[in-house]
């Protein structure tokens, strides 16, 4: 029963929206929201509301693990209608079903070769790209579940991670922090984004 606004989906009030909240402060870090900042307010309220802030962030954490932590960029300012039309099938030879490939900023590292596949309910992230950003390997956090492929095959991940990831390109660019499952296993590609990755980017 619990729908948030900012998202327009399910699983979470707005009030306890932690990506509208962080979106919300980084507007009043940069000045946005002035008006709406309480200027006045004693020094000892404001460190106590700081001190607070991590056990409240610790109790959501607890109470919706299934919903990372996220940030948004958003430097384009209003909302864009992306629509496609005959022109943009100039040059493209139809019929066709080539993936959709990509390029993004994944922890500051430009990553090439990332599929998009909204048939995947997890954002894969394969070993050899892995090791490439240098991360130690202790960093990962246990994975028990186990993936299983379409032809019925399971893989058991080395485990996840959080990364941040950039999308777009400035002014148009989008900077969130995807839960990636590390596989070792051999892949043309360096990551896949699935649906969790396509939903946090709103794509």
């Amino acid at each position: 029963e619990k729908y948030c606004r900012y998202h327009r989906d399910h699983g979470h009030d707005t009030e306890e929206c932690r990506q509208l909240k962080n979106q919300i402060e980084d507007l009043i870090r940069k000045g946005h929201l002035r008006k709406y900042v309480d200027r006045d307010a004693p020094q000892g309220r404001r460190e106590q509301r700081r001190e607070e802030a991590p056990r409240q962030q610790e109790e959501q954490q607890q109470q919706q693990p299934r919903v990372p932590h996220s940030k948004r960029l958003r430097t384009g300012g209003d909302e864009e209608v992306i629509s496609f039309s005959e022109v943009d099938y100039e040059g493209v030879c139809l019929p066709h079903d080539d993936p959709v490939v990509v390029t993004l900023l994944v922890e500051l590292f430009t990553m090439k070769r990332i599929l998009i596949d909204n048939g995947s309910s997890a954002d894969i992230l394969y070993k050899h790209a892995f090791d490439q950003l240098r991360i130690p390997a202790d960093q990962l956090k246990p994975v028990k579940t186990p993936l299983v492929g379409f032809v019925g095959e399971t893989i058991h991940p080395l485990g996840s991670i959080y990364l941040s990831v950039v999308a777009g390109t400035a002014p148009r660019q989008t900077q969130v922090e995807m839960t990636f499952l590390v596989v070792d296993t051999p892949s043309p590609y360096n990551a896949i984004i699935g649906r969790p990755g396509l939903n946090l980017l709103e794509a």
